[in-house]
């Protein structure tokens, strides 16, 4: 059977970068020549998703809290009191009652919003369902969730998860985008190697622990599935991934204790059949190093 590479080039992707980290360890290649950190854009979410389970595992939030709580040392405006009814959970879960996007970071022209306070931008759409009752996906709430970790944390909420995550899963270099405010957008907009990213999904294949050390809860690990916090199943497979715009991926499968990820400016319908070749291809079983440098 060819192997990926060989796959990625008769089809003509656009594909940068992709690792594979099963017990064997971590293999990587570049298909092209690419700067050493992508944007990973939402898979981003993933990541802060996973700060803020690490904190949940501390006891220093509650998903059913109610979001503003955290926020208020950020407010200088009144607001909409249907902000006041949506959780952590509700944000987590795009269920925050909002029907449209509001704002989306990597397409938005920033100098439209009329002010440098993207919270302040954020609080004039005023929910339009009851919070909960309707999903509408938007860099909203992670942006939201990304100033809840601030809060608790004292720091930018990047700065925390390179202290807490990062560097405990032994990353290189990465860098993270913030707003005119200096606050980590969260919702996208970090920057890594695909072969530091796949460590998180490694991560959610192991349960929480990594290297022996248990960095978020088996009880995390299984909400996040569970309740589809930016982690999504591959239908009819054991796997799971959480895609980023032009083509970005992080795909797991703690059935077949496999993990990849890959950096690449695609369409999506091409990133689909990537990313069902590669679980097809994991479903079987292959030698890793073989199949992506092939």
């Amino acid at each position: 059977m060819h192997g990926i590479k060989t796959w990625i080039r008769d089809n003509q992707l656009n594909v940068y970068q992709l690792a594979i980290q099963t017990d064997g360890g971590i293999v990587s290649t570049a298909y092209q020549p690419c700067n050493a950190c992508q944007n990973i854009y939402s898979v981003t979410k993933v990541f802060l998703n996973t700060a803020i389970g690490m904190l949940w595992d501390e006891g220093k939030l509650g998903l059913d809290d109610k979001l503003m709580s955290y926020l208020q040392p950020y407010l200088d405006a009144p607001y909409a009191s249907a902000w006041d009814e949506i959780t952590i959970r509700y944000a987590l879960s795009h269920r925050m009652g909002v029907d449209e996007a509001v704002i989306d970071i990597d397409r938005d022209d920033i100098r439209t919003y009329g002010t440098e306070d993207h919270l302040h931008y954020i609080l004039q759409h005023t929910p339009k369902f009851p919070a909960g009752s309707y999903r509408k996906y938007t860099d909203s709430a992670h942006y939201l969730l990304s100033l809840v970790v601030e809060c608790i944390t004292g720091a930018p909420a990047d700065d925390w998860i390179r202290q807490k995550l990062l560097q405990p899963l032994h990353f290189q270099h990465t860098a993270w985008t913030r707003c005119p405010k200096n606050h980590t957008i969260g919702a996208t907009g970090a920057y890594m190697r695909a072969e530091d990213m796949v460590r998180l999904g490694w991560l959610y294949v192991n349960r929480g622990k990594f290297g022996g050390t248990s960095l978020v809860s088996e009880a995390w690990v299984d909400m996040m599935e569970q309740e589809s916090f930016d982690l999504y199943p591959v239908k009819g497979t054991s796997f799971r991934c959480k895609g980023g715009m032009n083509g970005q991926m992080l795909l797991y499968s703690r059935e077949k204790r496999f993990a990849a990820a890959w950096t690449a400016y695609e369409d999506d319908r091409n990133i689909r059949r990537l990313t069902e070749y590669v679980v097809s291809r994991a479903e079987h079983g292959f030698e890793t190093e073989e199949s992506i440098q092939r």
